[in-house]
């Protein structure tokens, strides 16, 4: 059973999301991960100068203590390498070089880093394993003062925003960091600010004694300052590193050059993009990459990684023509219950005539991270907290009723439910008779819109209640509901055409909450809850009457609690919240 989440604290399927991946993948994003970490903790270092040099050494002392002991070189040096491994070997499996300004970027910068940091690396940790040199931060700044500072200067801001650039790119994923995103701003700018700005420092105050030194004839003064040369052995190397990284880069974008001549002679295929342009491509691009070379407009908010899924398509002919989905894919599509016919363009290779929808509409003038965040669109993901209300029994009453009061007690009965289901934050995703469909997201993830879900079914229990105390000459017999309430991950968006669009969903989900209505109708409940929904609201399960039971459409039995008047519910809520 999934442990419930706490109010206030994002889903934990929210950072599952970000882990999809193949095994590669993975790795290199843990490679980039360290090495962030590691770029991240240097800089705080160097910004440590506009407190004073014996401070910088002193933490700097601590940090190499970690980073340059045996197990710390192992994982820096192998991280390194998987991580330039990683990205060569991607950049030599692309079929296009065409891709989003940010990742364009992103990937120059990375390729970068390496001609600018082996100068660095040979002249501090290298120097030393070789014949044991302190490279403090007094080595270092006498080495880079003044001349080098522009070219350390320029390999820290690499590093820097290509660093912030994949942590951007991944993260976004991520509601907790949209949300965040503004506060991160500052240390993501302040930082290498910072830290540009201890070296600057501590490099005018070693000018400042070297100066007195000469002046007054004091060589204490400068003994600090006092740096043996660069052994000639380890400068050679300098040469021989740069130019393997140059033969590697050269090495791969061969590749990708080779197989753009051998394109023009392949045999090549169709790809119809229904509501745009039609394309001939060769066998081996995935759609996404086709989509690119191409310039065909398709949204891809990870990068083409297969995490997000918000690249995929909806497949109208040629299905057979395209490669079965690997496990990344299928566990992608299988998160957001995706029907067989959607595929995620950046795994899907096409090896005939094929003819696709793009589901998200990539024709919009926003950016593809604000599909994210703008429910005004073709469709996007969402955890959704689904709330399904039915009046019991009102097609006896509907019958001994005018037309005129038919309707103004159904309008009376939406207004008093509809008022709580506001309150607690959700919004009507539409009605069917006397019934009603309500919607419940949250910026924190499913966990508080499931919350918010059990406390407006108990509202709504409560002001049906007080409908039925002023409506009691106009009823035969009181008003009854029966409700039905799950979550899961769906697709949001606005459906319908013109001013009668209205916001709802679709998936699986909604399903599963329409047949727990009539569970409840069934079993003569006034509320029966999926245990999943149940637990990721808080709600204290002792005492209530839990059941494991088949539901039609689902093939394996769902555990689902009952609730006699939904009213009860409120408390359990409160006692099950965090402090």
């Amino acid at each position: 059973m999934r442990e419930p989440s706490p109010a206030g604290r994002p889903d934990p399927e929210a950072g599952a999301r970000l882990w999809r991946g193949s095994l590669a993948q993975r790795l290199r994003l843990v490679s980039g991960l360290v090495l962030f970490a590691f770029a991240a903790t240097h800089f705080a270092n160097h910004a440590l100068g506009l407190v004073g040099l014996d401070t910088m050494m002193d933490v700097a002392r601590w940090r190499t203590a970690v980073t340059r002991s045996l197990p710390g070189s192992l994982i820096l040096g192998l991280a390194l390498l998987a991580h330039v491994a990683f990205s060569l070997v991607r950049l030599a499996e692309r079929r296009t070089l065409r891709m989003p300004a940010w990742e364009a970027m992103q990937t120059l910068l990375g390729f970068a880093i390496p001609f600018l940091l082996v100068p660095h690396v040979l002249g501090t940790r290298i120097a030393n394993l070789v014949d044991g040199t302190r490279t403090n931060y007094a080595y270092v700044i006498v080495r880079i003062w003044p001349d080098g500072m522009g070219f350390q200067t320029a390999l820290l801001l690499v590093v820097w925003l290509h660093g912030c650039l994949g942590l951007h790119a991944w993260l976004r994923l991520s509601p907790l960091y949209r949300r965040m995103a503004p506060l991160l701003a500052v240390p993501a700018f302040g930082l290498p600010a910072a830290a540009i700005a201890g070296i600057v420092t501590q490099g005018r105050l070693m000018e400042r004694d070297l100066i007195l030194a000469r002046r007054f004839d004091a060589p204490d003064l400068g003994a600090r300052w006092q740096v043996p040369p660069l052994d000639s052995t380890v400068a050679a190397w300098g040469d021989t590193v740069t130019g393997a990284v140059y033969a590697a880069v050269a090495l791969a974008l061969g590749i990708v050059l080779v197989r753009a001549a051998a394109s023009l002679r392949a045999r090549r295929f169709g790809v119809a993009y229904v509501g745009g342009p039609s394309v001939r491509s060769l066998e081996g691009p995935t759609l996404l990459e086709i989509s690119r070379a191409n310039r065909v407009p398709h949204v891809s908010v990870c990068g083409g990684r297969g995490r997000c899924s918000t690249c995929r398509v909806l497949v109208v002919s040629g299905e057979e023509n395209l490669s079965a989905p690997g496990a990344q894919e299928a566990a992608a599509l299988r998160a957001i219950g995706a029907p067989a016919n959607v595929r995620l363009a950046c795994q899907a290779r096409p090896a005939g005539d094929v003819a696709v929808i793009r589901i998200l509409d990539p024709r919009r003038s926003e950016s593809a991270g604000e599909h994210l965040t703008n429910t005004d669109v073709a469709g996007i993901e969402r955890e959704v907290a689904i709330l399904f209300i039915d009046i019991r029994g009102f097609t006896p009453l509907s019958e001994r009723k005018l037309p005129f009061d038919v309707v103004f007690i159904l309008n009376r009965f939406f207004e008093a439910a509809g008022r709580e289901i506001e309150a607690a934050g959700g919004w009507i995703g539409g009605y069917a008779g006397d019934g009603l469909l309500a919607l419940f997201t949250h910026p924190d993830g499913i966990g508080p819109a499931c919350r918010s879900a059990f406390l407006a079914a108990a509202e709504v229990d409560r002001a049906v209640a007080e409908l039925n105390r002023q409506l009691a000459a106009e009823l035969p017999a009181a008003l009854r509901m029966a409700m039905g309430l799950h979550a899961g991950p769906l697709v949001l968006g606005r459906l319908g055409y013109g001013a009668s669009r209205g916001m709802s969903v679709i998936g699986p989900a909604v399903n599963l909450a329409s047949r727990l209505e009539s569970l409840a109708k069934a079993a003569d409940m006034q509320l029966v809850a999926s245990e999943e929904a149940a637990t990721r609201a808080g709600l204290a399960l002792d005492g209530m009457r839990v059941e494991t039971v088949a539901v039609r459409g689902v093939a394996a039995p769902l555990p689902v609690i009952y609730a006699p008047r939904a009213g009860d519910l409120a408390g359990r809520l409160r006692r099950s919240a965090p402090v």
